[in-house]
């Protein structure tokens, strides 16, 4: 049988070994008797619990990082869904200031249509001229189905908007009284001074053939006279802006309408009633400025 021969080294490291083994089980079986742990409990546990420290730091810090990112992204969905919610808001509140303003011109024409001695068709704007030079034109959705002629007075609460040059059986076109070819009879309701209103093709008309010693004021009512067999007297056109000397005997005024063209939507046509006399409206004609 072969002997096992050990170095010098080895046999140091185990003596070592057994000495720690052999200390090990001691502190195992002696207890402090300031804490009432062994001592090995007790040297172990001085020797973790820095470590255990630091560990328990760097897990709190970094759970306090997820929980404050947690909390980061349900406020970020909480911001999100107010701000949908406020949004909603708004719509429903534009939508309903829109209804509003719907029923409050609604109940105007319905008024204004009470107080004229014609037999009034309610329509609507559904198309408009593309604005080529000089013309102004617009669609409604009225035509002879409806009882709607060429040359009828076609008015708003606010004011005269044309005549229908075109008919057809459904649908209608006007003639504004902006259009360059335009032409109505027109007086100064204070003064009751009456001349042709004809159009300028860029929004705007002009009253003709005014006396030159008739007191013409900016901000002076322009009425419909009723002279030109069409539109019915003292329906309200629109305002003086200033006023032109076109020559020693006569001069103009340049007159902004009271409706404004590109946002009306309700009409109505203007029907005679037979055996029914064709009187002014019996509320004055307030002035009015935009």
């Amino acid at each position: 049988m072969e002997q096992v021969v050990l170095s010098p080294r080895t046999s140091l490291g185990i003596v070592v070994v057994s000495l720690f083994v052999l200390l090990a089980l001691m502190s195992y079986q002696v207890t402090d008797p300031e804490t009432g742990q062994t001592v090995l409990a007790s040297v172990a546990f001085r020797l973790f619990s820095p470590f255990q420290l630091v560990v328990s730091e760097a897990f709190g810090g970094v759970a306090g990082v997820f929980r404050n990112y947690i909390g980061l992204v349900g406020a970020n969905k909480e911001n999100v869904k107010l701000k949908r919610e406020l949004d909603e808001l708004k719509i429903q509140l534009e939508a309903q200031s829109q209804q509003n303003r719907e029923n409050e011109r609604l109940r105007r024409i319905l008024q204004f249509r009470e107080r004229l001695p014609y037999r009034a068709i309610a329509g609507e704007i559904i198309g408009r001229d593309p604005k080529p030079a000089m013309s102004e034109t617009a669609t409604a959705n009225r035509g002879g189905r409806h009882g709607i002629k060429r040359e009828m007075p076609v008015v708003t609460p606010e004011g005269v908007i044309g005549i229908t040059i075109l008919t057809g059986p459904f649908t209608s076109k006007i003639q504004l009284i902006t259009d360059a070819s335009s032409s109505i009879g027109a007086m100064i309701q204070s003064s009751r001074t009456s001349g042709i209103l004809s159009g300028t093709g860029n929004g705007r008309c002009v009253l003709k053939f005014l006396p030159i010693n008739v007191t013409v004021q900016k901000g002076e009512a322009i009425v419909t006279s009723g002279q030109d067999g069409i539109f019915p007297e003292g329906l309200p056109v629109g305002r003086v802006v200033r006023t032109v000397t076109e020559s020693e005997f006569y001069r103009s005024a340049e007159v902004e309408p009271y409706q404004d063209f590109s946002s009306v939507r309700e009409v109505i046509f203007l029907s005679p009633v037979p055996g029914v006399v064709a009187v002014k409206p019996s509320e004055p004609v307030p002035t009015q400025s935009k």
